[in-house]
C-alpha cells in the first residue's frame, strides 16, 4: 500500500476510535427539571450546569428532562438556572462510572423561594438570597426510587415522604426543621411528616455530610457543598431516600457440562422483573448473566463463568435500588 494511503488509512481509524475512547471517560447524569410545588410545569430551556466543571452544562428539554455528561471518576455539584426562579443546586455526588438516572431539580420560583426565606427568618440580601446557605432535602419512599419508575409514576405517587424520621449533618450545625403536611416548614414539628421535607438554614460553608435516622427503615446519606447565598435541594428519589429491602431471592441453575439446562428461582419478591444476557451455553471468557428486579428491593445479579477447569461457577452481586452498576455488596 503507498505512503500516503496506510497514512490516510491510520487517521481515519485513529479519528474513528475517538470518540469511543471518549466516551468512556464519561457518564452521564440524567432527570426531570420542574417547578416546586407544581410538577406539571417543565423547566424547558433552564441551563444544567456544574459547580466544580464550568466547561460542563445542558439544556432542559421541552419535556422538562435533560442529560449532562461528567467525568466517569469526579465530585459534581450540578445547578440549575432559569430567569424567574430561583438557582437551585443539588448534592455533591461522586461519580464512579455510573450513569445517575431520575436526579431532578425541584425549583421554586423567585417569590415562593422569598416566601419561604421570611418563614423560616432567613437573612437575606437586597436580592432576597440567603447570606448564608440553606439545605433542603426530603425523607422520602423507596417506593419511588426504582429505575423503572417513569416520572408520571413519580409524581401520581403522592407525597414522597417518610414520616417519623429525623436528620443531622456533620459538622454539627443548628437544628432542622421539618416540614408539615401541608409542605410548609414548621418549627412546632419535630419529625419528618408524610411530605418528608427537611431543611437547614443560616449555615456557614463547609461541605456537611447529611444523615437520616428513622425506627424500622435506613436511609442514605448524601454531600452538600455549602457555600454562602447557596440552597441546595437533594429532593427525591435521591437526597435522603430509603435504601431498598434486601432481595431474598436464591437461583438454582443446572448444567450438563458447559450448557445450562434449567433455571429456576425461589423466593423472589413480589413483582419481581427478570433481565437476561448472554448464552446459557458458555465459553471461556463468556458469561451468561441474569439481573432480577423488585420494587422496593436491591436488586440481583447472578452470573455463570467457566473457571480454570473448565466447569461452570456461579457470581452473585447486588444492585442497590436505583443504582444501574452492581456491586459485591449493596
Amino acid at each position: 500500500m503507498p505512503l500516503a494511503r496506510l497514512l490516510a488509512v491510520a487517521t481515519l481509524a485513529l479519528l474513528s476510535s475517538a470518540p469511543a475512547a471518549a466516551a468512556a471517560d464519561k457518564v452521564h447524569i440524567r432527570g426531570t427539571a420542574y417547578e416546586f410545588n407544581n410538577v406539571k410545569v417543565k423547566l424547558a430551556g433552564a441551563q444544567i450546569k456544574v459547580d466544580e466543571l464550568p466547561s460542563a452544562g445542558a439544556t432542559v428539554n421541552a419535556d422538562g428532562t435533560y442529560d449532562l455528561a461528567v467525568p466517569a471518576k469526579a465530585a459534581v455539584t450540578p445547578y440549575i438556572v432559569l430567569a424567574g426562579y430561583r438557582t437551585i443546586y443539588l448534592q455533591t455526588f461522586t461519580t464512579d462510572g455510573e450513569d445517575l438516572e431520575h436526579v431532578n431539580f425541584q425549583v421554586p420560583t423567585e417569590p415562593v423561594a422569598t416566601a419561604l426565606a421570611q418563614i423560616l427568618a432567613v437573612p437575606v440580601d437586597a436580592d432576597n438570597v440567603p447570606l448564608k446557605c440553606v439545605i433542603v432535602s426530603t425523607f422520602s419512599t423507596r417506593n419511588v426510587r426504582g429505575l423503572d419508575v417513569a416520572f408520571t409514576d413519580f409524581t401520581g405517587y403522592g407525597a414522597h415522604g417518610v414520616a417519623g424520621a429525623t436528620a443531622s449533618l456533620s459538622p454539627a450545625a443548628r437544628p432542622a426543621t421539618y416540614f408539615n403536611e401541608n409542605v410548609i416548614p414548621d418549627a412546632a414539628q419535630k419529625l419528618s411528616s408524610k411530605d418528608g421535607g427537611v431543611v437547614w438554614t443560616e449555615l456557614p460553608a463547609a461541605v456537611y455530610t447529611v444523615k437520616a435516622t428513622a425506627p424500622g427503615t435506613k436511609f442514605a446519606s448524601f454531600k452538600a457543598t455549602c457555600k454562602d447565598g447557596r440552597i441546595i435541594n437533594a429532593n427525591p428519589p435521591w437526597g435522603l431516600h430509603e435504601l431498598g429491602l434486601k432481595n431474598p431471592v436464591v437461583a438454582d441453575a443446572r448444567w450438563s457440562g458447559k450448557r445450562m439446562t434449567g433455571l429456576s428461582f425461589t423466593k423472589t419478591p413480589k413483582g419481581a422483573r427478570f433481565a437476561d444476557h448472554g448464552s446459557r451455553k458458555l465459553k471461556p471468557g463468556k458469561t451468561y448473566e441474569m439481573q432480577i428486579t423488585a420494587p422496593g428491593y436491591d436488586g440481583v445479579v447472578f452470573r455463570w463463568k467457566l473457571n480454570a477447569a473448565g466447569k461452570p461457577v456461579q457470581q452473585k452481586l447486588c444492585l442497590p435500588l436505583g443504582n444501574t452498576l452492581p456491586r459485591a455488596h449493596c
